[in-house]
């Protein structure tokens, strides 16, 4: 956990930005799930597939920043040796 957090605080300011892109993604997709749940209307058969697309939109940034986050790792630790 230390050198993660050490890591993170030689970041360059390209992986800021990646960074900041990711968590842009993230909560634009949080909030897509959210609004799809609050139009799709009353849970029935026909709204299923909005229903089970909304809680993809929902568990699916978890997964997207933990893969980014082992991908900055991965990119920026070559950058910390040169």
């Amino acid at each position: 956990m230390k050198r993660f957090l050490h890591s993170f605080a030689k970041i360059t300011p390209a992986g800021l930005w990646a960074v900041r892109v990711i968590l842009a993604l993230c909560c634009a997709m949080v909030f897509a799930g959210f609004a799809l749940c609050l139009f799709a209307g009353e849970p029935c058969v026909g709204n299923f597939r909005a229903y089970r697309l909304a809680r993809a939109l929902a568990e699916t940034p978890a997964g997207v920043l933990l893969v980014a986050g082992i991908g900055l790792m991965i990119v920026e630790d070559p950058a910390e040796k040169r």
